[in-house]
């Protein structure tokens, strides 16, 4: 049985996709439509949300994020993998991003 995401781990992990998303600096549809399906999955609500900014990451939802439960970070990883192949390319702004994410918040790498 899938464990359902708190309010808190949610609004950290629609933070963190947010600004995968935009890490390139560019918008495509796919990322959009990936970003949706991702919330979707984790039962996150992003109508009026404002996503948590980058810079104030590290103190507002890594620790969040590091607490989370093994299956929940593997789910959290599968996600910034599908994200940041959504759009065709895995840039080097992309892959800085999420290994910060995998390492300081200590999140296995899925790539699938």
């Amino acid at each position: 049985m899938e464990e359902e995401f708190t309010f808190e781990e949610q609004k950290a992990v629609a933070s963190v996709l947010f600004s995968l998303a935009d890490a390139d600096f560019q918008s495509h549809e796919a990322e959009k439509e990936c970003l949706d399906a991702c919330l979707k999955e984790i039962g996150f609500d992003a109508t009026g949300f404002v996503p948590i900014p980058k810079k104030e990451l590290p103190k507002q939802a890594y620790e969040t994020l590091k607490r989370m439960s093994k299956e929940k970070k593997r789910t959290f990883s599968r996600m910034m993998t599908k994200m940041s192949r959504s759009d065709g390319h895995f840039g080097p702004r992309e892959q800085a991003f999420v290994k910060e994410i995998l390492d300081y918040c200590e999140v296995p790498f899925v790539h699938k």
